[in-house]
């Protein structure tokens, strides 16, 4: 009996050693293919070349590896145990929380403050939009911002408690908000309009397994938001009237982005999500407005739903400030083949719509651009240009970020040093001219006269940024004596 079973076990095991190769050649057992994987690689045709550099080995073994058989299943049972047993995740920036929630990692790093760009990025990056502002305005275009909201700050319950001493009360939505109400520029926040209806929601803002607001939340932003466009802004445009909201135990749409791509064998479980039907009340003889939206993912499920098509008078988004859409739909399209200031000044209303994650790219330089359009004769600020295209790389910032984590030094002071160093290097190159910027560079780097720059703008009741001006100005009519 001892030897049948040593046997058996013998032939169980040759037969698991066996199947995958049997399923390779045969295909008997259909598989599915996994999320985000595309076809496999390809065999590589053999030369003596690429045999001594091992290129043919490498890609030999690649393409060999992707057609194992079965080797969708044993990855998604891979990740199911790693989820189920490790709260671990194989797709790349996803974190799981408490109670099995999931979060991509920057919406965490911007909760946390951790990606805080500084008091003074952001007085500049709001200067320039107020200009902006300010001439759209006298163009007749009415501008606006709308912040989205974000999973980790409408759950902060459940995020790890590895990222929570992080915490800061230093964060890029605080200076949003902060800079914005100073210059009287129009803003939605979502953020806080979801958090404070919270407790009280028929169904859930955020998929347990997803990291974009939810079908039902995104209808019940895009109602929040026309009502904004109407009563803030002055633009009248169609009701949104939600005639049911029909319960569902089964995922739609984009309610189970992340989960999807986590590849498991079994989706994990999740609350009833809501899905409205809705429709538009008829309006008068009054226009549409003409809607640009400079905004990043989650504007795409309002597209689909075709709220802009049916509220205002054209679908213009701008994803990134980059790709077109619908345009980019039929064939691409970006910003860099159209005459930017052209068409934004065709428009009633530009929203800057941003969630949580983006909050430190906020309009994807949209603001610089017309900056520079409607006031090519205004001064280099080296600094912020520096910083801006430090933020603009995704691993430049990324790689400073996670210096600032490891060093205790804030983040804000880890990019200003880097945007210092872009400049010294070009002045150290003869290409920066010694102008009223260079002038501001160079108190902005001293410690010791920021202190007296700061003391001088009390006594003189003028903001910091105007007491560095006005000493460059000093500074530069000295230079010429």
């Amino acid at each position: 009996m001892n030897q049948k079973l040593k046997t058996a076990f013998f032939i169980l095991l040759l037969l698991v050693l066996i199947a995958p190769v049997i399923q390779q050649k045969t295909g008997l057992f259909k598989e599915g293919r996994l999320r985000g994987q595309g076809d496999p690689a390809t065999y590589p045709k053999f030369s003596i070349k690429t045999w001594f550099t091992d290129e043919f080995q490498v890609q030999f073994n690649k393409a060999t590896e992707e057609r194992v058989g079965f080797r969708p299943e044993l990855i998604r049972l891979k990740n199911q145990v790693e989820y189920l047993v490790y709260s671990k995740t194989n797709a790349s920036g996803v974190v799981v929380g408490k109670n099995k929630y999931v979060y991509e990692s920057d919406y965490i790093r911007s909760y946390t403050g951790r990606d805080y760009l500084g008091d003074y990025f952001w007085e500049q990056k709001f200067n320039r939009l107020k200009l902006v502002s300010d001439t759209l305005a006298k163009l007749g275009v009415k501008l606006a911002i709308v912040l989205e909201p974000g999973k980790a700050s409408y759950h902060p319950e459940f995020i790890p408690k590895r990222f929570i001493h992080f915490k800061s009360d230093l964060t890029n939505y605080r200076a949003i908000l902060d800079e914005s109400g100073k210059r009287g520029i129009p803003l939605l926040d979502l953020n806080k309009f979801f958090r404070d209806q919270k407790s009280t929601a028929e169904y859930p803002l955020f998929p347990k397994g997803g990291i974009h607001w939810s079908v039902g939340g995104m209808v019940k932003a895009a109602d929040t938001l026309l009502g904004f466009i109407d009563r803030t802004m002055g633009l009248k445009v169609p009701d949104l009237i939600v005639d049911r909201v029909e319960m569902s135990d089964s995922l739609r749409d984009t309610d189970g982005d992340v989960t999807d791509i986590m590849n498991l064998l079994k989706s994990p479980r999740h609350p009833k999500m809501g899905y409205p039907v809705f429709h538009f009340t008829a309006v008068d003889s009054t226009p549409k407005p003409k809607v640009l939206v400079i905004s990043d993912s989650y504007f795409f499920n309002v597209l689909g739903a075709k709220i802009p098509d049916r509220a205002f008078a054209n679908e213009a988004f701008w994803y990134y400030n980059a790709t077109i859409y619908p345009d980019s739909w039929s064939a691409p399209k970006d910003t860099s083949s159209i005459d930017v200031p052209k068409t934004v000044e065709g428009m009633n209303l530009v929203l800057i719509m941003v969630t949580e994650r983006f909050y430190h790219r906020f309009d994807w330089d949209f603001t610089d651009v017309l900056y520079h359009h409607y006031y090519p004769a205004a001064g280099k600020e080296y600094r912020y240009d520096f910083m801006r295209g430090i933020v603009r790389n995704y691993v430049w910032f990324d790689d400073i970020q996670q210096q600032a984590d490891y060093s205790g030094v804030p983040m804000q002071e880890k990019l200003a040093g880097n945007a210092d160093y872009l400049f010294w290097l070009d002045d150290q190159a003869g290409k920066v001219p010694h102008d009223i910027g260079y002038y501001r560079m160079g108190i902005l780097k001293d410690p010791a006269w920021m202190k007296q720059i700061r003391e001088k703008a009390l006594i003189n009741k003028i903001s910091v940024d105007d007491q560095v001006t006005k000493d460059a100005i000093w500074m530069l009519e000295e230079s010429k004596k």
